[in-house]
């Protein structure tokens, strides 16, 4: 009965350890992901969310996988000095997400651009995307469809 005791007593001593080790602290989370409806004829789409750096070390998304585009690329929308719209892929080729801050990716600036949309993004349809990172694992989410912004 001893024996039992310090067995269970040892498997929660190690469970806790091991939970403190896992989680939220040092980890990246993304949230409010979402997609525009798009129009039948449209042949790029657009992904938006916040992604929130829980570590104590810098870190950077570096792309995006769907099977919903052909080609995937990170842009940041700017306006020029004539007061014109543009797109571009972001510098780098990464979004830097500092430790502690949450990165906004929004209509107007930083957002997910899908190129060679495969099927049309119908609101109430969830997208599967993963994301990847400089130094984090990565992270499997899904976008939301919807006719506005949330």
């Amino acid at each position: 009965m001893a024996v039992q005791r310090v067995g269970l007593l040892l498997f929660f001593v190690v469970g806790a350890l091991l939970a403190g080790c896992g989680g939220n602290s040092g980890g990246i989370e993304a949230s409010g992901v979402w997609g525009r409806e798009s129009p039948s004829m449209a042949q790029n789409g657009a992904f938006y969310l916040e992604l929130r750096n829980n570590g104590d070390a810098d870190d950077a998304l570096v792309a995006v996988q769907t099977t919903a585009c052909s080609q995937v690329e990170l842009h940041e929308s700017s306006m020029d000095d004539h007061d014109v719209m543009s797109m571009d892929p972001v510098e780098g080729g990464r979004i830097p997400l500092p430790a502690g801050e949450t990165i906004s990716l929004e209509p107007g600036g930083l957002h997910v651009m899908c190129l060679g949309v495969v099927e049309p993004f119908v609101s109430g349809e969830r997208i599967p995307l993963v994301l990847h990172f400089e130094q984090h694992e990565p992270l499997e989410v899904e976008a939301e469809i919807r006719r506005d912004a949330p």
